[in-house]
């Protein structure tokens, strides 16, 4: 296993070029983040020959300087409050990025509705999500392209974090190239503690990609079941958290995963401003962060 860290977070940190701010942090690879517009340090996918270059010289840029592309993310929430791609061209995208010569992983993140339809079922949001991932699939078999959904709540309900719902979507889709981006936190939002380990136990064999990211609830809360909904003030670095992060990497190592760990520390601004602190302060808990990762590897 090695660390990772989002490209977009790099931006948060004052870095304008995704290579100076690898350095920077002592962190070798990346999961690159889509967005269509921004700073140049985000991840131009969308077609224009402008974009094509910029992507181009970044691609580029990325391997001369030895900075390994984890996983691609060009849509977080690809899915609209009925499970219907906010994408229309994802497939062309996909299959001209994952030609590129520079991009030699086959992961490809895709997240779970980010908002949600209350007369649509659980199970009928499973059946959409596992059609248009079908799709997906099918169209780019011969890249040999996986997609690692991720374990991730919605802003009302709790759904892609359940684990019957996940359970469907692998059921339906059936396939070896669909697995998760397990997200470290994500289970914690709905379920009790000693529960989260069990649950991600049950799912370390489906991992194609991880998130690290850390909670902490108030007492009260930690042994019981929760709305599974994204909780942004419960986020904390993860060394400082609920969760034990040094367990959840020896599940992953017992199971035989050896992918990325990327840091998905979303605290950093707020500790950093409860502290009084600028982009310094920020820079300085995710280097303790990556430290803290390290010494479990």
């Amino acid at each position: 296993m090695y660390v990772s860290i989002i490209s977009s977070f790099l931006e948060e940190l004052g870095y304008n070029d995704i290579v100076d701010g690898c350095y920077s942090l002592g962190v070798y690879a990346v999961e690159l983040r889509g967005r269509e517009w921004g700073m140049a340090s985000s991840v131009p996918f969308f077609e224009d020959q402008e974009r094509e270059q910029r992507r181009e010289a970044l691609l580029e840029q990325l391997k001369s300087n030895r900075i390994k592309i984890s996983c691609i993310n060009i849509q977080t929430f690809y899915f609209d409050h009925h499970a219907k791609p906010v994408i229309s061209n994802l497939v062309d995208i996909v299959r001209k990025l994952f030609k590129n010569p520079h991009v030699t992983t086959r992961t490809l993140y895709l997240g779970p509705p980010n908002d949600t339809d209350p007369e649509i079922s659980d199970k009928e949001y499973a059946g959409r999500v596992s059609a248009e991932l079908k799709n997906i699939l099918d169209k780019t078999a011969d890249l040999g392209l996986e997609i690692a959904l991720e374990n991730h709540g919605a802003k009302d309900r709790s759904l892609g974090v359940k684990r019957d719902f996940l359970q469907m979507v692998l059921k339906y889709v059936n396939s070896e190239r669909l697995g998760l981006t397990l997200d470290t936190g994500c289970f914690y939002w709905l379920y009790p503690l000693d529960e989260y380990y069990k649950i991600t136990e049950y799912f370390l064999p489906y991992v194609k990609n991880v998130h690290l990211k850390n909670q902490t609830f108030p007492p009260e809360q930690r042994h019981g079941m929760k709305s599974g909904i994204p909780v942004q003030e419960a986020h904390d670095t993860l060394y400082d958290g609920d969760i034990d992060l040094r367990r959840v990497i020896k599940m992953l190592e017992g199971s035989g995963y050896d992918g990325a760990l990327c840091i998905e520390d979303h605290s950093f601004a707020r500790l950093a401003k409860v502290k009084g602190g600028g982009i310094e302060e920020m820079r300085r808990i995710i280097k303790r962060d990556i430290e803290f990762i390290r010494d479990i590897l």
